[in-house]
């Protein structure tokens, strides 16, 4: 039973992530902002998102039993493997954590006009408030077991994405942690001083470019090799999210400005 369960889910969790990354973000971008077409595919991004984190948390679980997960006869990595033959649990959790970070800013770039509309109304958003809070528990761990695992790796020679200057690690790991709790520390101030920000599409762009960054970043860390080119790969797919998203972004901005605050 467990294994249909898993089947399932990762079959759709690997589906959402083609769809999300390919179809959903991409027509999102590109189509009028505040329109059907618009809307309706930043609903298909956040659903997407929805069975990837499942599936995400799965193969989390799934790999504490030291197995890889064939899906489409793709072999799922989540973690390097110690020396040992064992699981790096450090990895797991840490992956887990980057898999909640990248949901909260899908949902949270999706609601930004139902926060907007609570702001100016004055009501505390408890649903939004309660998950900006996970976010940064979320944000505290991933910070906590990466730092370790690159500490760890740096102490034992380990080759691939964590080895290498142990200072850019960590700076590396300050900066992630610190978007993170900016993030969602604002949207925290948001709903606790009622004081929306001034311009909220730069806020929802931001958040959507960086949960796509999270995404294209995901394919070649699940599908490659964990090592070298892996890392690799993954910063080249951020790079280009990030410098056509935000094109794409700067082109739409007066049209985004005068968009309707609906979802």
């Amino acid at each position: 039973m467990w294994d249909l369960i898993l089947a399932v889910f990762l079959t759709a969790h690997v589906l959402a992530g083609i769809v999300a990354a390919f179809v959903a973000f991409p027509v999102a971008a590109l189509a009028a902002k505040g329109g059907t077409l618009h809307r309706w595919a930043g609903r298909s991004f956040v659903g997407c998102f929805f069975f990837i984190c499942v599936g995400g948390y799965l193969l989390e679980f799934e790999n504490l039993t030291g197995t890889v997960v064939d899906v489409f006869g793709l072999e799922l990595n989540v973690s390097p493997y110690r020396e040992d033959g064992g699981v790096d649990v450090l990895a797991v959790v840490n992956t887990a954590m980057v898999n909640t970070m990248a949901f909260y800013l899908a949902v949270s770039g999706w609601r930004i006009w139902a926060r907007a509309r609570a702001a100016d109304r004055g009501v505390f958003p408890k649903f939004d408030s309660i998950i900006a809070v996970l976010e940064i528990v979320a944000g505290l761990l991933f910070a906590v077991t990466l730092w370790r695992a690159v500490d760890q790796s740096d102490t034992q020679g380990v080759s691939g994405v964590l080895s290498g200057s142990l200072e850019m690690g960590h700076l590396i790991i300050i900066a992630a942690t610190l978007y993170v709790m900016i993030d969602a520390g604002h949207d925290l101030y948001i709903g606790l001083a009622r004081r929306p920000p001034k311009r909220w599409w730069i806020v929802h762009a931001r958040k959507m470019i960086t949960a796509e960054m999270g995404l294209a970043a995901a394919f070649p860390y699940r599908c490659v090799p964990f090592g070298t080119t892996g890392g690799i790969l993954m910063l080249v797919a951020m790079t280009i999210v990030l410098v056509f998203g935000v094109a794409i972004a700067r082109r739409f901005a007066k049209q985004a400005e005068s968009a309707p605050t609906t979802a």
